[in-house]
């Protein structure tokens, strides 16, 4: 063979190896890759926009009227405005503890779905617990023994429970009444 053979077939073996590294390398097909600390959570955004209230009842257990209900109460009860140059606005925080206090989940799994860092995660939660807290002490007051009987009596009447003075989340669970108060 000479030298002429040879160097044409070492250029047409040089291009199949090349053609076949790069097919069976699929690095070159994959797509450009994005910016790495970004969260592209924006179906919360769009849920607010939307009349639609699928996302609100998979995610928070109600609907966007009742979630915008307590959002109201709980913005009264805040006692200063998010700074203009804040991220995120007051009612995504909200969400966001309303989202980490229904699933029970980690707190930087709520704000990740929601397109929050993990460390604004936790300090959004803490604030928000804080005015919750004290929303809690204005809202809720324990019955009197009187008042306590009287709604055991009617629970009884309305769904067949002895001894129980309510229901969680729309499932019949018995609750100690409270002897102390």
């Amino acid at each position: 063979m000479d030298d002429i053979s040879a160097a044409i077939i070492a250029v047409v073996v040089g291009a199949c190896v090349s053609a076949v590294v790069v097919a069976a390398d699929k690095r070159s097909l994959r797509q450009r890759p994005g910016p790495s600390m970004m969260f592209p959570a924006c179906a919360f955004a769009e849920a607010l926009r939307t009349s639609g209230t699928g996302w609100f009842r998979k995610k928070l257990r109600f609907d966007r009227k009742s979630f915008l209900c307590i959002y109201g109460l709980f913005r009264a009860s805040w006692r200063h405005e998010p700074r203009r140059n804040c991220k995120h606005k007051l009612i995504k925080r909200f969400a966001l503890i309303m989202m980490y206090l229904v699933q029970g989940g980690a707190m930087d799994q709520a704000a990740s779905a929601l397109g929050i860092s993990r460390s604004r995660g936790v300090v959004y939660i803490n604030e928000t617990l804080a005015v919750l807290s004290s929303m809690v002490r204005k809202l809720l007051v324990m019955p009197s023994a009187d008042e306590t009987d009287a709604i055991e009596e009617g629970f009884f009447a309305s769904a067949g429970f002895p001894g129980t003075v309510g229901a969680v989340d729309g499932a019949l669970v018995r609750i100690a009444r409270p002897h102390v108060f």
